[in-house]
């Protein structure tokens, strides 16, 4: 098989000349994509044609002419070089699921001269269909001892076979057999979910006939028949199916990519698929079909009886006659080659090793270890036979021996119910075998902060904080400027502003001032900075306004959400007045956009759910896809019991869009990938890529912990994201599609760090909750990310290109802030539509974060510009980002900067 390659070269000037001045050259490549099946001994890449110059490979006497070592980057030892043709060859077996990605370094010097060429290359590895195979022990077969040769071996035994029609028998086994035929260069065994088969024989139709090309001949079916295959208790274990390629072509996908199909002389299919063919006595097995002959009807049936005998230690298979590659001692599966890997080795073969001693968290918390909660720590030895465990216990400077400590006790645990901070320290165990040796392992247990909303000594007291209020660990609730009391309930008396209301204001004539700044509110017919000039004959209007205002803003409240709910027909117009795609803005009916993605519900295999939410949810599973391959996906799905009509209108009209923007096929490196739609069954599907590495948010939480620990800011990392997303927004506002949801936790972050858009409907849902306020839009209950939504989209519920560039604005704030939840000064932490506005109107809006460089949140403050039409565009907020990243950027990676966003 052999590998696709996609190159980027860094510098063409590589030509002899040069060779002959420059002792050390540096090539940059990237991105070669290899399958994770790929047989040992393959070749990856030939380096001369990835360098596009013409290397002397010949010997210098005995030597070569280069010498060529991979300095980096392959602990495993998955690769090496081959001097005679200076190509790059796969050393031993890869595994996805292991490691998918290996950034080698190697090293060419010629023997001559000296000249150095260092070569970077980032092997990219393809997940493979139903590879490597899974050790199902459930179907485990007997291992037959010796090593007797292939041939004289099967997996199965028997020759029990009856073929009747109407009762009575019509063929042989040895004319089964024949018309079968297992082996030969048009017949394929493959081994499906551990012990069920796929199997086809494909060959020409002879002058004489085979049992089955008699049967075809015979019958009136139209060039096809299929026999159901059932046990005893009469449950289906799958089909066997005869075909005549010259009457019906109908063959399944998982045959049609054979390279034999091009024969013409090929025209007779025999096609088994049968499920579970282990069984720990002796096996029983009827496949039957009615058949119509000119006689009248006849049912054909076959019928076996079969035992599992098992293969050889070294052989595996159908006929035992493929060789087993486990090492250091697996087991290998009879039915599939799997390897059982012995404790201390995993890998598809078994040669990586695992580490022998392992203390385990639970529960497993990534982000972090919270005062107050419960945590245990387990000492797990799998791998050895322990003699004696032991736990060391060592706070600041001082060791201490800890009480627990028992004989051969393989899974030994410390609970702290709950953790304090007197828990902190390191955790060794100690681990010696029956032999002697010791290993040990060791866990650092650092708590410093409460669970979110408690606060404390041991973290036991709830905050409840109200008004945007923070809760503090020693303090509680941390009221934001205007507001004090336990919760923050409560304004500052008259006169007073600020941080705990403790600073005076000087307001005359009855003038209020702002809570927040101080600043005095005057009322009409009143100026100046503290209100101290007011007209006589309007104190009396003053006094009617002052008592009508309450009502008056309630009715402008309810005026402004009944005018929002009747403008969402507005939503897909620009402010400039083009149409951008939204909810319903699709012209094409959904189904003729769909046709060509529907997805074959077959070819998807759905896994365990990682997400769930009140409407729907989102499964992993594995997609197998035209090219023959499975790829990793996640299915989102509306719960059945939940078909409200705005769900409903979301998951269409995330279809529709992750259609619109993949026309192509290829879509955008920074927008999700979408693979397509099941559509025609229940329940139905999006599919779309898988991120291995969860979304925006919770990657920034671990960056945020990893920061408290390191101090590293990783501010490149971080930029990199926000380019990636300004160049997604950018791709949406070029096909003028509105996203209406731009956030942390609509982005995801692949296998490769590249951030990608995702969510264009259900995301509200799915994923998170607290993050989205239950509004009423003209009778109809709504999810809205107030936060993260432009004043014309509260005010009028219109949604543009310029509306989704404020909520960019609001996830660069999130970035810059490590992923924290947005907090607008002076209002409560879920505000509704009303106090939103009011907020945004009085100009307040998020500050800026600790940490965050005041040119970063010059570009985050201009995304909320209140004119959408001055606000940047995607392509301009790529710019700024990217000039931002410039001078973080090493000398040689700078070029990759220098060019127009197109």
């Amino acid at each position: 098989m052999a590998p696709s390659t996609s190159l980027f070269f860094a510098t063409s000037l590589l030509m002899v000349s040069i060779f002959q001045s420059h002792p050390s050259l540096s090539v940059l490549s990237t991105n070669i994509e290899i399958p994770e099946d790929l047989s040992v001994g393959s070749t990856v890449v030939c380096l001369r044609d990835l360098l596009d110059v013409n290397l002397n490979v010949t010997k210098v006497g005995n030597e070569p002419f280069w010498s060529v070592n991979i300095t980096k980057g392959d602990d495993f030892r998955r690769f090496e070089v081959c001097t005679e043709n200076l190509t790059l060859v796969l050393a031993a077996s890869l595994d996805y699921e292991l490691k998918p990605r290996y950034n080698l370094s190697v090293v060419l010097t010629n023997t001559g001269d000296s000249v150095a060429i260092h070569v970077s290359l980032v092997v990219v590895v393809i997940d493979a269909s139903g590879y490597p195979p899974l050790y199902d022990k459930r179907c485990e077969t007997p291992v037959l001892s010796g090593r007797g040769r292939s041939e004289d071996h099967g997996i199965l035994s028997g020759d029990n076979y009856t073929f009747t029609a109407n009762g009575e028998p019509v063929a042989t086994y040895d004319d089964i057999l024949k018309s079968i035929g297992l082996s030969g260069r048009n017949a394929r065994f493959y081994i499906k979910d551990g012990c069920s088969w796929r199997f086809f024989r494909a060959t020409r139709p002879t002058r004489d006939g085979t049992l089955f090309t008699s049967l075809l001949k015979g019958s009136g079916q139209q060039g096809r028949v299929e026999f159901q295959c059932h046990d005893r208790d009469w449950k289906k274990k799958g089909e066997v199916t005869t075909l005549d390629l010259s009457l019906d072509d109908d063959l399944p996908q998982w045959i049609q990519s054979d390279v034999f199909r091009e024969k013409a002389s090929v025209s007779l299919f025999i096609i088994v698929e049968l499920n579970d063919m282990w069984c720990s006595t002796s096996c029983w097995l009827q496949c039957g079909a009615n058949v119509t002959f000119r006689g009248g009807p006849v049912r054909i049936e076959l019928i076996f009886q079969y035992d599992i005998t098992g293969c050889p230690e070294d052989r595996y298979g159908v006929q035992c006659d493929k060789k087993c590659v486990c090492k250091n001692g697996a087991r290998c599966h009879g039915f599939s080659g799997a390897c059982e890997c012995r404790p201390g080795w995993r890998g598809r073969v078994c040669d990586v090793p695992w580490p022998e001693v392992v203390i385990t968290a639970t529960p497993g918390d990534s982000v972090s270890t919270y005062i107050g909660t419960n945590l245990t720590l387990t000492c797990v030895a799998p791998h050895i036979q322990v003699a004696n465990m032991t736990w060391l216990y060592q706070a600041g400077h001082e060791e201490i021996d800890s009480d627990i400590s028992q004989e051969v006790t393989l899974n030994n645990s410390i609970n702290f119910h709950p953790v304090t901070e007197s828990s902190n320290g390191r955790y060794t165990c100690i681990v010696k075998d029956i032999d002697g040796k010791v290993v040990s392992a060791t866990f650092v247990l650092n708590a410093t902060e409460c669970l979110p909303n408690y606060h404390g000594k041991v973290c036991s007291q709830v905050c409840d904080c109200q008004y945007g209020g923070t809760c503090g660990r020693w303090e509680g609730c941390v009221c934001p400027p205007g507001r004090h009391g336990d919760k923050c309930e409560d304004t500052c008396a008259p006169g007073r502003f600020g941080l705990n209301c403790s600073m005076t204001c000087y307001c005359q004539n009855e003038a209020s001032c702002d809570p927040v700044n101080g600043t005095c509110i005057c009322a009409a017919g009143q100026s100046g900075e503290f209100c101290q000039n007011i007209a006589e004959n309007r104190k009396t209007v003053l006094i009617v306004l002052a008592t009508a205002l309450p009502s008056i803003v309630i009715v402008g409240c309810i005026v402004i959400i009944t005018l929002r709910g009747r403008r969402q027909k507005n939503a897909g117009k620009s402010s400039t007045g083009e149409a951008n795609v939204d909810l319903n803005a699709e012209t094409m009916p959904l189904t003729e956009i769909l046709s060509p993605w529907e997805v074959d519900k077959e070819d998807l295999h759905l896994g365990n759910m990682v997400g769930e939410g009140e409407f729907g949810h989102v499964v992993r599973g594995r997609l197998r896809i035209p090219e023959g391959y499975q790829v990793l996906v996640a299915a989102k799905s509306i719960r059945p019991d939940r078909m409200a009509a705005s769900v409903v209108r979301d998951f269409e009209r995330e279809m529709s869009i992750l259609a619109r923007i993949h026309e192509d096929k290829e879509g955008h490196p920074n927008v999700v990938k979408f693979y397509g739609a099941v559509t025609k069954s229940e329940p139905q599907y999006i599919v779309v890529e898988y991120a291995s590495n969860e979304d925006l948010r919770r990657f920034l939480w671990t960056l945020r912990e990893d920061f408290k620990i390191t101090r590293h800011k990783r501010v490149l990392e971080r930029l990199g994201f926000a380019a990636d997303v300004a160049s997604g927004l950018s791709e949406l506002a070029r096909l003028k599609i509105v996203h209406r949801d731009i956030a942390a936790r609509n982005v995801v972050i692949s296998d490769t760090m590249v951030a990608k858009i995702a969510d264009f409907g259900l995301s509200r849902d799915v994923y998170v909750s607290s993050a989205y306020e239950r509004t009423n839009q003209g009778g109809e209950e709504e999810l809205l990310p107030l936060k993260w939504m432009a004043v014309e989209s509260l005010r009028d519920g219109v949604y543009t290109c310029e509306s989704d560039v404020w909520s960019y604005g609001v996830l660069l704030w999130e970035i810059a802030s490590f992923g924290e939840e947005p907090r607008y000064p002076g209002g409560p932490m879920h505000p509704d539509v009303c106090t939103m506005l009011e907020l945004l109107r009085k100009g307040v809006r998020l500050q800026q974060p600790h940490n965050c460089p005041q040119h970063l949140y010059r570009i985050v403050r201009s995304c909320w510009i209140v004119d959408p039409s001055r606000r940047p565009t995607p392509d301009e907020l790529v710019r700024k980002i990217k000039d931002l990243m410039k001078p973080l950027m090493p000398p040689r990676h700078a070029h990759l900067f220098n060019h127009d966003i197109q």
